[in-house]
Parts: structure tokens; sequence; C-alpha cells
């Protein structure tokens, strides 16, 4: 009876530790073309930016995002994971880590209140920080990808060029003081950089060369969702 029990205690710590580490290691296939919209930035509660909790949590509406990947977008994909978040003025952020807030805000889904893993990747608010409404929706711009766009010597006239706004390392629909604009191509709902390759280099006549990504811009994007 006793080896029983010592047997039994490893198999249920695993079974509770499973989910967690999940959270953190599942890596979701998004089939190309799938309407995600843009990636969300999200950044940690600040009460500075936000406002004490105690009072002001009835302003912030309550949103339920879908981390893809290690990424939060508005629409789900088999496998994703729903976690709640709040949003107010335009913004995403974590709800408050006070123990006291468990259970506070009756409108809040708390079976889907982030995990320590979405903690980590929240976003410290800044000046900084700060977005022009003028910009519109982020835009998630991904890297060229043969596997998901297509070899460009066969298929670059399929793609549509168009032009995105870059302010402190996120690329919008609009333009406003400040921003960078990056020309980039559309296709199949997704947004991605032109190619890299050295012979690609003006024969699309339709791109606009006077944005083309430098090496920020390579050095950020990834290659799918």
């Amino acid at each position: 009876m006793r080896l029983a029990r010592l047997l039994t205690l490893p198999l249920i710590v695993a079974l509770v530790a499973t989910p967690r580490l999940a959270t953190s290691q599942v890596n979701i296939n998004v089939r190309f073309g799938t309407r995600l919209g843009p990636e969300i930035g999200v950044f940690a509660y600040s009460q500075e930016r936000l406002g004490d909790w105690h009072t002001n949590y009835r302003r912030w509406t309550p949103v339920t995002l879908y981390d893809i990947n290690g990424r939060y977008y508005r629409a789900s994909v088999p496998g994703a994971r729903p976690v709640m978040m709040y949003t107010y003025n335009g913004e995403y952020f974590l709800p408050p880590q006070d123990a006291e807030w468990v259970n506070r805000d009756k409108r809040y889904n708390y079976g889907r209140r982030p995990t320590p893993v979405d903690d980590g990747r929240g976003r410290a608010w800044t000046a900084a920080n700060r977005r022009d409404p003028r910009l519109g929706a982020e835009i998630g711009v991904l890297d060229y990808s043969s596997d998901r766009a297509g070899a460009w010597q066969q298929n670059y006239r399929k793609w549509t060029p168009t032009t995105v706004y870059e302010v402190n390392g996120h690329y919008y629909q609009h333009n406003a003081p400040g921003a960078r604009a990056v020309g980039i191509y559309r296709y199949k709902s997704e947004y991605f950089l032109p190619p890299s390759d050295q012979a690609w280099n003006g024969r699309d006549n339709r791109f606009n060369n006077r944005g083309t990504p430098n090496a920020d811009d390579r050095g950020r994007v990834r290659s799918k969702p």
C-alpha cells in the first residue's frame, strides 16, 4: 500500500504540472491565409497609467485574446489558448496581480485569467509606448516565406504591394508624425516583407523601393504566425 502511494504521487504531480507546461511549449500550425488579424501587443497593468484598479476597473472592458505560439490575437485557431485581458482607450493589458482583485470583477472570466507565462510577456508601459490614434490598427508583419507565399520568381505578381508605417518597432495602417513608411506585400490576408534575395531587387516595378525594409525590419519579424 505504501509503495502504491509513492508511485501515485509523482503521477499526480505530473498531471498537475502538464497543462502549465503546455502553455509555453505548444507549437500551433497556422494555415496560410487564416484571418488572425493583427497581433495584439499586451502591456502589464500600470497604476500610474490606468489608475487604481479599485476605483477604475469598471472603465475597462474584459476581452478574450488567443495565445498562438506565444503571441496574442483576437481570432482563434484550433489549439489556441484563450486568455482574458482588459482593453481601455485602444490598449490591451493584463489584469492586476493583487490577490484582492480575484473574483472582484463579475464581468471577468477568472477561469481564463493569465498564467505566470502570460504575466512574463506583458510589456511595461512607458511614455514611449504611447500610440497615436491616427495610426489606426496595428498590422502583424511576417518575413517572406516561400512555403507560405510561393517562390517569388513565379508568384510575386499575385502579391499586392502595400505600405505600412513603423513606430517603435510596430507596424500600423496609417501614417502619423514620426512614423516611417515601409513597403511590404499582402497576400491571402497575410502581410510580409519582400524577399531578401539580391535577384529580387528591381524585379517588381509596382513596388515602392523608397520604403525598402531595413535591417531592423528584417530582424524583428517572424517567418510565420
